[in-house]
């Protein structure tokens, strides 16, 4: 019966007015969102949002999806009506930048360091001593920033493979320690070949919760019909499904 009250909601919905052609980006996020072997997009947030297209009516599938720096992809959607950007860390400073439809999962940010350097890091205070790795406004920039960490004390990169660059700095002593989520540091460092045996895990920041942001002109009904296709993944078992694939 809910089944059947949801793909109503979405008729109405649907006929009331069509659904856009979306531009819709990811960025490597593993296990997200990633590429693979063969060059396909794959990732819990690639499968998740394929679905969810589906649910909706929408003609557009994971082969519309594209792969982008996320610096870039995160000022188009902050600038252009009918863009679609996951996978987004929802925090107080981007709150009102866009429009949210999640959570589909979670991340754990931390501060990432070269054993032999035997840093401890007892308040983020603590970093204003050190330089510090960042990818272009990516959450782990932005927790440091509304830390009062100087800019002085951070480095951050941008484009195709911000985060190896990011550990190839570390690993070149050129920054101290680098400030990412912690699974998904460590899986893009088993991708291209690095042991995690020789870093660490210094101090953990946040946790936060992961979702698909639309450009704040998406209308309301849109965004509705995306969050009722997630939630009716959550209840008939077809997120867990996704999720435990990864």
């Amino acid at each position: 019966m809910k089944k059947i009250i949801f793909l109503l909601s979405i008729f109405i919905y649907f006929q009331a007015a069509p659904l856009p052609n979306f531009k819709i980006m990811t960025e490597n996020y593993p296990p997200l969102n990633m590429e693979n072997k063969k060059g396909e997009l794959t990732g819990i947030g690639v499968e998740v949002f394929d679905e969810m297209l589906k649910r909706v009516g929408s003609k557009q599938s994971k082969k519309d999806f594209e792969l982008m720096p996320w610096s870039r992809a995160y000022n188009i959607v902050k600038q252009k009506k009918n863009t679609v950007l996951f996978t987004t860390s929802r925090t107080k400073q981007r709150e009102n930048l866009f429009k949210w439809v999640g959570p589909f999962g979670y991340s754990i940010n931390g501060l990432i360091a070269r054993k032999d350097s035997h840093i401890k890091i007892n308040s983020l205070k603590d970093l204003n001593k050190y330089q510090v790795g960042t990818v272009l406004n990516d959450v782990g920039e932005l927790i440091l920033l509304d830390n009062g960490i100087s800019k002085n004390n951070i480095q951050s990169v941008s484009g195709k493979n911000a985060i190896l660059k990011s550990i190839r700095k570390l690993d070149a002593k050129r920054i101290d320690l680098f400030s990412y989520g912690i699974d998904m540091a460590k899986w893009d460092m088993k991708a291209n070949g690095i042991s995690f045996d020789d870093y660490e895990v210094v101090y953990e920041l946040k946790r936060f919760s992961q979702y698909f942001t639309f450009n704040k002109q998406t209308p309301d009904y849109i965004i509705k019909m995306f969050q009722e296709a997630l939630e009716s993944m959550k209840k008939d078992g077809t997120l867990e499904k996704i999720v435990s694939k990864y």
